[in-house]
């Protein structure tokens, strides 16, 4: 049974024997973390913001004062005006079926970014991370994600987003079900880094079958950087970049190692 203590004393010893590469890599990731999501919310955003100004051409209240001033006629005529100036309802609907076409676009443009780009880069950054484990590496592995059965990456990564996607959508439990299935897929991305030719079937039983028993340890595991997150926060990000991020990538790299082959001294990446 692994220990949080060995999994991140060899995590900084990987770190700190490659030292510069590996903050260049985990930058990498987290910039990968960073785009591939948010862009659709801030535009949809910015143009329900119209939807009120475009609302307040309809003289609906002009129409319902000069009602109460018992002026039938002139609110007879306000509330043409009102129709007319702006065919209010139907306005509104226009602008909020516009918008919601704008985040649906930009949606499906984040996700084909995060199949086809991203996600194929993750996998060549954990396959450094993972070689790096035994020795200094090179940043050649970063492409290999694109190099071998870039297809099968691509389908086996997309199903991976896709089920937690669905997961989530569950009513009243989907946040539960999504955090406990997060843990369950996650090693995935490194079952495919080392093995991109692996189907999705055997890729997602061998992940389930790897974290069988280790949910709840992963989770105290990435708990236990929590602090060294917050200080990031506080340093604007600087030691994120140049110590956080890199020491748990290399220690997540090493939790697979360990529960791949057991004892971590005698793993062994093909290529």
């Amino acid at each position: 049974m692994w220990t949080r203590g060995e999994l991140k004393a060899r995590g900084m010893a990987a770190f700190k024997a490659n030292y510069w590469k590996c903050v260049l890599v985990a930058f990498i990731l987290a910039v990968i973390a960073g785009g591939s999501g948010g862009s659709g919310g801030r535009a949809g955003g910015n143009a329900l913001s119209n939807i009120g100004q475009k609302s307040d051409n309809v003289d609906v209240d002009d129409a319902l004062d000069a009602l109460e001033d018992n002026d039938l006629n002139e609110g007879i005529e306000n509330i043409t005006d009102a129709f007319k100036s702006g065919a209010g309802v139907v306005a509104m609907v226009a602008v909020f079926v516009g918008v919601m076409l704008v985040i649906l676009v930009a949606m499906v443009i984040a996700f084909a970014l995060n199949a086809f780009l991203f996600n194929p880069l993750r996998l060549g950054c954990n396959r450094f991370f993972l070689r790096n484990l035994e020795e200094p590496t090179g940043l050649n592995h970063l492409s290999s994600g694109f190099d071998v059965n870039y297809k099968n990456v691509v389908k086996v990564m997309f199903f991976k987003d896709l089920y937690l996607f669905l997961w989530a959508l569950i009513p009243i439990a989907g946040v539960f079900i999504a955090w406990v299935k997060r843990y369950e897929y996650m090693m995935i991305p490194y079952l495919m880094a080392e093995d991109p030719n692996m189907d999705k079937e055997d890729a997602f039983a061998e992940s389930k079958a790897m974290m069988d028993g280790h949910k709840w340890n992963a989770f105290v595991l990435n708990l236990s950087f929590l602090g060294w997150q917050i200080l990031g926060v506080f340093t604007i990000g600087i030691l994120s970049l140049l110590y956080v991020n890199p020491y748990y990538e290399s220690t997540i790299a090493a939790l697979y190692d360990t529960l791949r082959y057991g004892n971590p001294t005698q793993a062994y990446i093909e290529g």
